[in-house]
């Protein structure tokens, strides 16, 4: 290997080692009250090694919110992608993001901590991948004739939001567990009460 790409796996893998750090002292303590020294020192690295890769603690948080997101809606897509059916893909895709919800790290840094450090306007950009696999799965269902309803932007917003609001129920209850289950069983009926009758009773 040439020292260009020595280079490169080193800087990734510093990089690597805070945003894993960060993600775990985030989730631990808060935002608020974790500091770039921590950050820094937990990950074996000096405060000038993290500045060289992230400008302030905002944009390293910002880094990790991104990472979460991403890591959850990689399971949606791998739990759709294990059937043909649009319906099932999008049962087990919601199943998959309402299992993702009883995840700590998810909890704390993305549902809890992301809206306040971040604001709500910068944490709907993030979640833009999920708001665009659900519009997907949406449009797929509008093509097989399973939905009663026209896919628009707004339809997806609103069904966006309904989600994110389970999740936020699931996240802040005593027992996450059983919230979760009860999460899945309304939001489910809520979605296919947009189903025609005939898919329904085909049960696609």
């Amino acid at each position: 290997m040439n020292v260009k790409g020595r280079r490169q796996e080193y800087v990734e893998a510093t990089r690597a080692a805070l945003l894993d750090s960060a993600s775990e002292l985030f989730t631990e303590k808060g935002f608020a009250q974790t500091s770039l020294d921590e950050i820094a020192a937990s990950a074996r690295l000096t405060k000038g090694a993290l500045y060289h890769h992230f400008a302030s603690k905002q944009a390293l948080f910002e880094q990790v919110v991104q990472d979460v997101n991403d890591r959850i809606a990689n399971k949606v897509v791998g739990a759709g992608a294990a059937t043909d059916a649009p319906w099932a893909r999008l049962t087990r895709g919601l199943d998959a993001f309402l299992d993702a919800c009883l995840d700590p790290e998810y909890q704390r840094i993305c549902l809890q901590q992301a809206p306040v450090a971040l604001g709500w306007e910068r944490c709907r950009e993030l979640e833009s991948r999920m708001m665009n696999l659900l519009d997907a799965m949406l449009q797929e269902l509008a093509t097989a004739g399973e939905m009663r309803l026209q896919p628009t932007p707004l339809l997806t917003r609103v069904l966006f939001r309904m989600v994110s609001e389970a999740a936020m129920a699931i996240g802040e209850a005593p027992d996450p567990e059983v919230v979760r289950t009860e999460v899945g069983t309304l939001v489910e009926e809520l979605l296919r009460s947009m189903r025609p009758e005939t898919a329904d009773t085909a049960g696609a």
